[in-house]
């Protein structure tokens, strides 16, 4: 595997963005991951090179680079300094918005003619925890450039705010999948079913499933609440997915 680190340029700055492609070289599909509120980390590098060895070249951008360039969490269970690196975290996660991260896409959809190993063409999109929003945001904001996209235990997608991603499905082309865990504080399953009424009324190919006996972070080896039979369903989930849309 090949990976690099790229500043890429944004109106706000250089958002610095990991980076993952086979050995074998390209042109390969390209498919962007948005990352969960903790941040960049070895968590989320183990999952992109798991996508990479299926034949994509993958981004994960630093969402919070406008505030840092590397953002450690650090544990927030049962641990003395648990409530002050929530507080950090979740301040962090304040300072995003569904544009300004629809906008990050955008930058990272525009250099990637530049890249000589990325397939042109539409991409894919892969979102988890707060990415939920963000991805589908994005989807709606570049219809054209967008092949499909993953949510996994999205939150925030149905808000009180006009930037609601649920207002945005009406814009939205590409097909999108939705996956949730059974067990989520974050995002129960009233919401759930309130979200998948309305994908059913929207304009593009859609489905939603919940995964049985998981918890919030499911896919995650790092976070706690692992469930290995479902973390490989999301691979196979998100793998034919793109298979069927960016090659």
């Amino acid at each position: 595997m090949i990976e690099r680190e790229l500043d890429i340029a944004t109106q706000d700055g250089a958002m610095n963005t990991y980076t993952v492609r086979p050995d074998d070289g390209g042109p390969l599909p390209v498919v962007i991951m948005l990352m969960d509120a903790p941040g960049v980390r070895e968590g989320l590098r183990e999952i992109c090179r798991r996508i990479s060895q299926s034949g994509y070249y993958v981004l994960l951008p630093n969402l919070y680079y406008r505030s840092t360039r590397e953002f450690v969490c650090g544990p927030t269970r049962n641990h003395p300094d648990g409530e002050a690196n929530l507080k950090r975290m979740f301040g962090l996660m304040e300072t995003l918005s569904n544009a300004k991260v629809a906008a990050d896409t955008g930058a990272l959809l525009d250099v990637l003619p530049t890249l000589p190993d990325a397939k042109p063409g539409k991409v894919g999109l892969v979102g988890y925890c707060m990415s939920g929003a963000f991805v589908t945001a994005a989807a709606a904001a570049h219809p054209d450039r967008i092949g499909c996209f993953a949510s996994y235990y999205g939150t925030r997608l149905i808000t009180d705010k006009p930037d609601s991603p649920h207002l945005m499905l009406g814009d939205i082309t590409a097909e999108g999948y939705y996956a949730f865990a059974e067990h989520d504080t974050y995002v129960p399953l009233s919401d759930v079913a309130k979200f998948e009424r309305l994908l059913a009324s929207a304009p593009f190919p859609s489905r939603v499933e919940t995964e049985a006996g998981t918890h919030h972070g499911y896919a995650f080896s790092d976070r706690g609440n692992l469930h290995e039979a479902a973390r490989e369903k999301h691979y196979e989930r998100m793998l034919a997915l793109f298979r069927r849309h960016i090659g």
